[in-house]
C-alpha cells in the first residue's frame, strides 16, 4: 500500500510540471503541493527525513507562490478598478 502512494504521489509531481509546461502555474503549484503531501506520509513511514525536508520546502515555495500570485492578481483589479 505504501509503494502505491510513492507512486501517486511521483505521478503528482510529474503531473505538476506538465501543467507547468502549459502554462497553468497554480494548477502546477498545487499539484506540487499534493504530491509533497503523499511524499511526507510515504517519507514518514519509511523513515527518509532528508527528503521529507526537501518535501516541506518544495511545499512552502509553493504556497509562497500561489501567495503572490494570487496577491498580484488582486492588486490588478484594484488599479483597474480604483
Amino acid at each position: 500500500m505504501i509503494a502505491v502512494l510513492g507512486w501517486i504521489s511521483t505521478a503528482l509531481v510529474l503531473l505538476g510540471y506538465i501543467t507547468n509546461a502549459r502554462g497553468l502555474t497554480k494548477w502546477a503549484m498545487a499539484t506540487w503541493i499534493l504530491g509533497d503531501c503523499g511524499w511526507i506520509v510515504y517519507d514518514i513511514y519509511i523513515y527518509n527525513i532528508s527528503h521529507m525536508v526537501l518535501s516541506l520546502v518544495i511545499i512552502g515555495i509553493n504556497v509562497y507562490g500561489i501567495h503572490r500570485i494570487w496577491k498580484s492578481s488582486s492588486n490588478k483589479k484594484t488599479l483597474l478598478n480604483g
